[in-house]
């Protein structure tokens, strides 16, 4: 529940964010691809984090355990690229991009952080 607790509240933001402020969140992008140490700091702590996540809480028994836990090995994945392949990161950045795709991810966000902050605070 702590990690539903704690997930929940940041995606809903960043959902609302996404759709509030699409280009800001284009533009923080478009700034991280352009400096390569604060990418490479951001997958390691990424990284940190995902495992960290992973360490204390790997249980795939109810629909918001599954959920916490997908989220840990995807900051774990996602880090993971940004530190030892960043022209993937880069690349798939862009393709989201340019894809038109953002919606799509903030309209993701908004579910799981829905969902995430009704089981946590309200069930």
């Amino acid at each position: 529940m702590f990690l539903a607790q704690l997930w929940g509240p940041v995606m809903l933001a960043i959902g609302l964010g996404i759709f509030l402020s699409r280009n800001y969140y284009i533009k923080i992008y478009r700034d991280l691809e352009k400096a390569p140490f604060a990418a490479l700091m951001f997958g390691m702590v990424a990284m940190a984090a995902g495992i960290t996540q992973i360490l204390f809480h790997n249980v795939w028994n109810t629909l918001p355990q599954i959920v916490v836990s997908l989220l840990g090995w995807a900051t774990l994945l996602k880090g993971t690229v940004f530190v030892v392949w960043p022209h993937l990161a880069d690349k798939g950045g862009d393709w989201t991009v340019d894809s038109k795709l953002v919606p799509a991810a903030g309209a993701v966000m908004l579910i799981a952080g829905t969902y995430l902050s009704w089981v946590g605070y309200f069930s």
